[in-house]
């Protein structure tokens, strides 16, 4: 089912120009277009732990590369979303009580 899923996401960045370099494992690879971007492959429904995103950032990051999740719904339909970690500020009020 995952390689069903992975050759669904690679045809459709294919169909974007796209060309994908690298798979760095089940459900991640490199794909360039001008520049080059970190995907991870999250399906509908399926949950996934936050420390499993802040892994993917954490390799974009480490690879100097936009992290991007590729996300597959139900239908098949593939949207794509950049990741980033933000750094919140601190909270003020809350130290002051």
């Amino acid at each position: 089912m995952e390689d069903v899923l992975v050759e669904q996401v690679f045809k459709d960045l294919e169909a974007r120009g796209f060309k994908i370099l690298e798979r760095l494992g089940d459900k991640m690879f490199v794909a360039e277009k001008k520049d080059k971007y970190l995907f991870y492959i999250m399906v509908e429904g399926v949950e996934v732990t936050v420390q499993t995103l802040l892994s993917v950032i954490n390799m974009g990051e480490t690879l100097s590369m936009p992290a991007v999740l590729a996300l597959v719904s139900n239908d098949g339909t593939v949207t794509y979303y950049f990741v980033r970690k933000i750094r919140l500020p601190r909270n003020v009020y809350a130290e002051a009580v």
